[in-house]
């Protein structure tokens, strides 16, 4: 186990090296991925004395889904670090975790799923350890990782008091209750979980008392949310899961869990195999099996991620976190084999299932997925960060700070600037989240949805608003259209920006100033 710990060590202090960058102006950046960045925003504006607040003015929207997640990025931003170094404690105390996970894993697997013949918890901490969605998200910046960890957590503490007779009700409602402060799908689990404890073992004292303060920890923050926010959830459940037809919703749902099914399938197809005879015998399998085609059930249901066909990834972000139980659930057949035989089939086992379920072996993208793995390229997503951050850097030289500035990257442009951004696409505006979505999504064009993404009003944003600068726009089909309502609008295309030409924060090339202007500087 120490030999493990030390080689993910080793493997993701070079991830999180090949995630930073050096931008055109000669400084290495560390830079999470620009959902995290996002929550990064909150968080440095709040420990600048603006509020939870993504957009450095007007009433505070919650455009994060993450309320715990955000305590260690305050926390991060706090340290006296320049920007582009902080992101960095975020990411290892992802690696933490993503150590604690592995050990947690390898606890619960040597708990409560080995035999007397054979007792080994490595397999699963190896595959927890080292497989690449599970890491990729959580590096990235994403909470992923703590989803993994409260998930494992939670299914041991329910075994240790439904199999091993102990009273860790009050730690299991504590459990319950972080991970729903760390997203409000987490109540999926907890539903599972308790559902479970009470099959087994009914509602007694301290069940109750647990769940008395699971109610005041979660409720509270509803409260908090209510009185700060104005909502009773946040932005984003409208942004991405209303204003979309249910049935386009769901078929690529469906279409995303298949490609995953079929990367996945030569190691979930065995494990189904063996386990679903024993459920009845041993009924502690429920309890992973559960979370794990629960998660599954929920991607569908939310239609997927945004990046499911952008980033070679394998899984997205909600499923990768319940993957540890499959691997507990793969360890707990290994546990199965007589002792003499587990000694080689452990090994061999665990180094086939690595294989296959980071696409090493057996699949047409093989080549790539090695290359993931050995971060001989850098991760998905972040040569995209690299470019907007150069981008970002000539939209410095010509919009003064202080500017509003519109976006539809909502992340990195307002972390690493001071400018008071606006969100093209909603993640931060009430108005356009509860819109109808702008693509036309059916039974046959359900692939063109992209959570967060499918809905704006330009129109409505350059009237209400009145963007100094766009650094970026989405949603216009051509060119010639852009160009002629820019224009319309008042804009100008300098340097591959529109910039209004009546904003007293626009620095100019020379000669190419608006006419006003140039008289005023004559």
């Amino acid at each position: 186990m120490v030999l493990l710990l030390a080689l993910l060590a080793l493997w993701g202090g070079w991830f999180i090296y090949r995630t930073s960058f050096v931008s055109s102006e000669g400084r290495r950046f560390f830079c999470l991925f620009d959902d995290a960045m996002i929550s990064m925003t909150y968080a440095r504006n709040l420990v600048e004395g603006y509020g939870l607040n993504w957009a450095r003015g007007g009433e505070p929207v919650e455009g994060f889904t993450h309320p715990l997640w955000l305590l260690p990025m305050i926390a991060a931003n706090a340290l006296p670090l320049p920007l582009e170094v902080r992101s960095l404690p975020v990411q290892l105390l992802s690696l933490l975790l993503l150590a604690a996970s592995a050990v947690a894993a390898r606890k619960l697997v040597l708990d409560h799923f080995s035999t007397e013949r054979t007792a080994t918890g490595m397999p699963a901490a190896v595959l927890t350890a080292f497989y690449y969605p599970l890491s990729y998200w959580a590096l990235m910046g994403m909470e992923t990782g703590l989803q993994a960890l409260l998930a494992i957590l939670a299914v041991q503490l329910a075994l240790d008091v439904t199999e091993a007779g102990c009273d860790r009700h009050l730690a299991l409602w504590l459990v319950c209750a972080a991970a729903c402060l760390l997203r409000m799908d987490m109540l999926l689990m907890v539903l599972a979980v308790q559902a479970y404890v009470l099959i087994r073992t009914g509602a007694g004292r301290s069940w109750r008392l647990g769940l008395a303060l699971f109610l005041v920890i979660t409720l509270g923050y509803g409260l908090f949310r209510w009185l700060y926010f104005q909502d009773v959830l946040p932005n984003t459940y409208y942004l991405k899961l209303t204003g979309v037809a249910f049935s386009a919703r769901l078929l690529k749902g469906l279409s995303m869990l298949g490609t995953f099914l079929r990367d996945h399938l030569l190691v979930l197809l065995p494990v189904g195999l063996g386990v679903v005879p024993l459920m009845r015998r041993h009924p502690r399998l429920v309890l992973p099996v559960s979370l794990f085609v629960l998660y599954c059930a929920y991607s569908v249901y939310v239609g997927g991620d945004a990046w499911d066909l952008e980033l070679n990834v394998r899984a997205n972000r909600y499923i990768a976190f319940v993957m540890p139980q499959v691997f507990v659930l793969l360890n707990a057949l290994i546990n199965r084999v007589p002792a003499a035989a587990a000694r080689y089939a452990a090994p061999a086992v665990t180094g086939a299932a690595l294989l296959l379920l980071n696409g090493l072996w057996l699949s047409e993208k093989a080549g790539d997925n090695w290359q993931n793995l050995l971060v001989t390229i850098r991760p998905p997503a972040v040569g995209g960060h690299q470019a907007v951050m150069d981008q970002l850097h000539i939209l410095q030289r010509r919009v003064e700070p202080g500017a509003k500035v519109a976006s539809t990257w909502a992340g990195i442009p307002s972390y690493f600037t001071d400018y008071q951004m606006i969100d093209v696409l909603g993640y931060n505006d009430r108005r356009i989240a509860r819109m109808e979505s702008q693509v036309e999504l059916n039974e046959d064009q359900y692939l063109h949805f992209r959570p967060g993404h499918n809905k704006w009003n330009l129109g409505l944003l350059m009237k209400r608003r009145r963007p100094d600068a766009f650094f970026q726009i989405w949603g216009v089909s051509t060119p010639e259209e852009l160009a002629r309502r820019m224009t319309r609008a008042g804009y100008r295309n300098i340097d591959g920006f529109w910039l209004h030409k009546d904003s007293p924060r626009i620095r100019w090339p020379e000669g190419r100033e608006p006419v006003r202007k140039r008289k005023a500087r004559r």
